[in-house]
């Protein structure tokens, strides 16, 4: 198992289109082969950072996932609302190795 999580800093205002944004990913990756689950949560102190955490059962299954077509597409809408590149960190669960 492997747990993704990725940083995304929001331009200001864009809040709303990000998180509708979002959705549409989460929507999509729920048919995604391998998907477990996934949260999005907003930064308390900065309301314009947000961090989504998935879980798949394999490294396998996230890169199939990071690499299809239209997640691709799905996120390359987020860009124009984000102040920077998202920031991808991928850990895998103790005890589950990769």
């Amino acid at each position: 198992m492997v747990r993704v999580m990725i940083k995304r800093r929001v331009k200001a205002g864009e809040v709303p289109k990000v998180e509708e944004a979002l959705k549409d990913l989460r929507a999509a990756a729920l048919y995604q082969r391998g998907y477990v689950t996934g949260e999005t949560l907003v930064r308390v102190d900065d309301p314009n950072t947000m961090l989504v955490i998935s879980t798949w059962d394999s490294l396998e299954s996230w890169n199939a996932w990071h690499e299809n077509e239209r997640r691709v597409q799905l996120a390359d809408l987020l860009r124009p609302h984000l102040q920077d590149d998202e920031q991808f960190f991928i850990y895998y669960v103790v005890g589950r190795e990769i």
